[in-house]
């Protein structure tokens, strides 16, 4: 519950910290898929991950859509945004 609450409000002037994606939950399926409001796309290297996707808003939730559920959902959902979100290291 507590990092729902900080993961709320995570993104910030089109940046996000490693440490709050690396906890942003994967959107695996809902109900309505055109209710899902686009943020911004994430190409971002860790240390033993690659998030290449789009951050969503889904209620009032944070989420991650990797590229290839994004691919899937092509034919029946446009996604809009170009808009890239940058992903500060931790330590910085």
């Amino acid at each position: 519950m507590e990092w729902e609450k900080i993961l709320r409000d995570s993104v910030k002037e089109g940046t996000i910290r490693e440490l709050y994606l690396r906890h942003v939950p994967t959107l695996k399926t809902c109900e309505n898929w055109n209710a899902v409001e686009e943020i911004g796309l994430v190409d971002h290297h860790t240390k033993y991950a690659h998030y290449k996707g789009i951050l969503v808003k889904y209620g009032d939730r944070l989420f991650y859509v990797p590229e290839k559920r994004m691919e899937a959902l092509a034919p029946y959902r446009a996604w809009k945004t170009k808009k890239a979100i940058k992903v500060t290291e931790v330590g910085k």
